[in-house]
């Protein structure tokens, strides 16, 4: 998925290049006919570049070139100025004047835009089913809304249990596959203390380092096993379940409990992911009792195995009732 946005992404690059020459060469056109002395200075400071290049290949001294240079971008500044148009009119014109429409910057070194990143991260997100959630990251991570008021049971407060939470699954997602807890991770609480949040963190970290990362409700993945298992035309969404490199299931236990269904096939899609060693992160309600009385024993044993998954338990207060 990556290298297919990428590649797309680096076409349009190259098509807005061949825009902005389009455009150039129509101003130049459109003032030539005004003024056929500022085309001719134009073609000369062109020259002038050309044989510059050359005379450094070939180790000649350059002479005043500098000099010549800048009286000659003085003179089509002011005969356009002259004849309607901003001094500026004539020179090139970019989206990004940082990277000049290429997408990279650096001498030598070549590393890829700001302006590329964004649009890159943007488009992974979207495909990964984040649209609209890019501004969830560790970056905008803010303790601050979590109560600082103590958890008898943990001896901590909120806002330390939730930077300690913070700081573990970052590590997890920074260094998968090559963790202990390579089978996944399961994030467990009540609503509104910030589990579907924290994946979408976990999503974008995953998506930067090049993985294929997908996120469903639990309601939608369960929607593309059952259309898998009653016809084959939803076939290629369950590969996409079972293929990607890491998985993430949100709101796992409120999709509807359908007799030899649901339990079944979420069981084929934990095991089979197992087997080929590839993550899943779920998200859920559930207490582990519950996870046990409602998908049984076998779902259960695999998603409480603390030596193969990050068991996570986020506890304290309901923190969209603090807004």
């Amino acid at each position: 998925m990556r290298r297919e946005i990428l590649d797309q992404l680096r076409s349009e690059y190259e098509a807005q290049r061949r825009e902005n020459d389009r455009l150039f060469f129509a101003r130049r056109a459109e003032v030539e006919q005004k003024s056929p002395e500022i085309g001719r200075l134009m073609d000369g400071r062109q020259q002038l570049i050309f044989s510059s290049i050359r005379s450094m290949i070939s180790g000649q001294h350059t002479g005043d070139v500098e000099e010549q240079m800048a009286e000659m971008n003085r003179k089509i500044r002011t005969g356009l100025q002259e004849i309607g148009y901003s001094p500026d009119y004539l020179e090139p014109q970019y989206r990004c004047p940082i990277c000049q429409d290429t997408g990279y910057v650096g001498d030598p070194v070549r590393e890829m835009c700001q302006c590329m990143q964004r649009e890159l991260s943007r488009r992974l997100c979207r495909e990964a089913g984040l649209s609209g959630q890019e501004e969830q990251s560790y970056e905008t991570f803010d303790l601050s809304v979590f109560p600082d008021t103590q958890i008898p049971q943990l001896g901590m407060t909120q806002r330390e249990e939730m930077d300690y939470i913070r700081d573990r699954t970052l590590q997890w997602v920074q260094h998968y596959p090559d963790v202990r807890e390579a089978s996944g991770v399961l994030l467990c609480g009540a609503s509104g203390l910030g589990k579907t949040f924290l994946m979408h963190c976990m999503a974008k970290v995953l998506l930067d380092r090049g993985m294929q990362v997908m996120i469903f409700s639990s309601f939608k993945a369960q929607d593309i096993m059952r259309k898998a298992y009653f016809s084959r035309d939803g076939q290629s969404d369950m590969d996409m379940l079972l293929d990607c490199d890491v998985l993430l299931i949100d709101d796992f236990g409120t999709e509807p409990l359908l007799d030899n269904v649901t339990v079944t096939q979420f069981f084929n899609l934990i095991n089979e992911r197992q087997t080929r060693r590839k993550a899943c992160i779920f998200s859920t309600n559930l207490t582990p009792k519950n996870l046990r009385d409602r998908y049984t024993e076998r779902i259960a044993s695999r998603m409480l195995d603390a030596r193969s998954m990050l068991l996570i338990e986020l506890r304290g207060e309901d923190v969209r009732r603090r807004a």
